[in-house]
């Protein structure tokens, strides 16, 4: 096997830079929701020691002195140009697996091949000429291994942002990566490996199976095995079926009436059921949940799940749902800060088989519904997000909605 990771650069500030050539060169970060914490960095902002995950009232003075460009999230803009790039990625493969926003696997397991490195580059130039994203790709005979090449062609200028394992000393360049760097190890793992002496790749790859395997499992086991160069990990290639969807934001100011707690879970609703239906699926069972701040005195997280009479993808049911649930778990005097549903008990929508004591025309009732929520989907995409949506959701005033406040637009005109 041969398995190529192409990891998109900093792609949320490579998005952001589409609409703003001019800023190539600088310092570029982008805020989580509610523009609360750092979540993407350009390498000019990584140099100014901007941390991850830092909150940005504790960056703004350094921001404002470095003249650093802050955005919020633009979700729609990054979705899109992911859309483009593994677009571009099937091209090249005949096998690929979406793995992220911003990654891919591909099998470059093909015999006519004569340079995978060479032609790797060639996938890099057109995702840079085509869509104008940077990218570095790793070559290597298992995922895992893939996924270390990758970040080596990203850290190292000199690889010109593609790096392959194939004919390298394997066992020289695990030497160098930290174990904390391999894939599926995370920190608590780090710190255990650590103390029992464990601290590179290469002596994780030495471990013998059965100390793994007591100690983190058979998937400790596979991981040891891919950095062997024994391939474990499949390719996937069609997305798992979801077993749930959710939706939910934190409030830019804390609600305290029923009324603006409504039309958060109306939208959360409309927001999980376009996601629903777009992958042909119906929720035979909906939680609603509200929640006060955990950093500000006693927490207050009510939740409450909803049993619907048969599988449904409307909007019209579950939002109705969602609502009677959300009236059984107010309780007026707390400054809530967060609100969400969750779809639960996927399954194919249209399948439902009949019950024995429906009435006459439930089925129909539902094939309608069906039919209606598709024509309102048409017309959305058509004339653009939430042209037709419940009429809770036209208020003018939204003080809770999250702070979106450095947002980037022109989507349309930036993208050609």
């Amino acid at each position: 096997m041969r398995f190529a990771l192409c990891d998109c650069n900093n792609f949320f500030v490579s998005c952001e830079r589409l609409l703003r050539p001019d800023l190539a060169g600088k310092p570029v970060i982008v805020l989580s929701c509610n523009d609360g914490c750092v979540i993407s960095r350009s390498n000019e902002a990584k140099a100014l020691g901007i941390p991850m995950a830092e909150p940005f009232f504790k960056i703004a003075a350094l921001a404002k002195a470095h003249d650093v460009a802050v955005f919020s999230t633009n979700f729609a803009l990054y979705h899109e140009v992911s859309r483009r790039v593994m677009a571009v990625l099937s091209r090249y493969t005949d096998r690929m697996e979406t793995y992220s926003v911003d990654e891919a696997f591909l099998d470059l397991s093909i015999a006519s091949l004569a340079d995978p490195v060479e032609y790797a580059r060639g996938i890099r130039r057109t995702l840079l000429e085509e869509i104008g994203i940077p990218a570095s790709i790793g070559i290597a005979s298992t995922k895992t291994l893939a996924k270390l090449a990758a970040d080596r062609g990203k850290k190292d200028p000199e690889t010109g942002g593609v790096f392959s394992l194939e004919g390298l000393d394997l066992d020289a360049f695990l030497e160098k990566v930290p174990v904390g760097d391999v894939w599926g190890i995370g920190r608590r793992c780090t710190e255990s490996l650590s103390r029992s002496g464990i601290r590179t790749a290469r002596q994780f790859r030495d471990a013998k199976d059965d100390w793994l395997r007591l100690h983190f499992s058979v998937r400790g086991v596979h991981t040891a095995w891919e950095l062997r160069g024994i391939s474990c990990i499949r390719l996937v290639e069609e997305d798992p079926a979801q077993k749930s969807i959710q939706a939910s934001r934190s409030f830019g100011t804390p609600v305290t009436d029923l009324e603006s707690l409504k039309e958060a879970v109306a939208g959360h609703v409309v927001s999980a059921g376009e996601r629903l239906r777009s992958q042909g699926l119906a929720a035979r069972a909906l939680q609603v949940y509200i929640s006060t701040s955990r950093f500000r005195g006693n927490l207050f997280a009510p939740a409450v799940t909803m049993k619907m009479d048969a599988p449904t993808s409307s909007n019209l049911i579950l939002v109705k749902a969602a609502l009677e649930g959300l009236e059984r778990i107010y309780a007026p005097g707390h400054a809530f800060t967060k609100a969400g549903v969750t779809l639960l008990e996927l399954g194919p929508d249209g399948v439902t088989q009949q019950g024995l004591f429906d009435e006459e025309g439930v089925q129909l009732k539902r094939k309608k519904d069906r039919a209606l929520m598709a024509a309102v989907d048409e017309v959305n995409r058509a004339l653009g997000e939430g042209t037709l949506q419940p009429a809770l959701l036209f208020s003018k005033e939204r003080e809770w909605e999250p702070k979106h406040e450095k947002l980037s637009d022109g989507l349309e005109e930036g993208l050609r």
